[in-house]
Order: structure tokens, then C-alpha cells, then sequence
């Protein structure tokens, strides 16, 4: 685990610690590991794991090989726009 420095205003601190008064976190390091994966993830969603995939999917389509073939009646880009809606 690497250890990053971080200032925190006095309201974010006063916040932090109204969490752990709650029982929401054991502590302030559980909190704010938590806070900042659930930033993370809202900011990233869950594309952080895709490029190995699309890698891996490339190098077999290289290898002409396609293992998976998606059908649908919308296009591509109609399927896209949905998960950002």
C-alpha cells in the first residue's frame, strides 16, 4: 500500500470526523480509503479493468481469432450512449 500526503481543510475534518461518530469508519484512514474508491469508481466507473480486456480481444482478432460476437438490433453507439445515460 503506498502512503499519499493529503491536506484537508478543517471542514473536511470536522466531516470526517462526524463519520466516525456516526460508526460509519473505524477510523479516519478507513474513511478516506473509502471515500476516495467511491470517488474513483463514480468518476471511472468500472473501465479501469476494460483495457486489459480490449487488449486481450485485440490480440486474438490479430490472431484471427474472434472468441465473443455481439448481436443486437441497436448499433454500437446506441449501446454505448445507454450506460452513460
Amino acid at each position: 500500500m503506498a502512503v499519499v500526503p493529503v491536506r484537508l481543510s478543517e471542514d473536511e475534518v470536522r466531516k470526517l470526523n462526524m463519520l466516525l461518530e456516526r460508526g460509519a469508519y473505524r477510523s479516519r484512514n478507513e474513511a478516506i480509503r473509502a471515500l476516495v474508491d467511491e470517488g474513483l469508481l463514480a468518476r471511472l466507473g468500472e473501465d479501469e479493468d476494460v483495457s486489459q480486456m480490449v487488449d486481450r480481444l485485440l490480440s486474438l482478432r490479430k490472431k484471427r481469432k474472434m472468441p465473443i460476437w455481439f448481436k443486437s438490433r441497436k448499433t454500437a453507439a446506441e449501446i454505448v450512449a445507454e450506460g452513460r445515460e
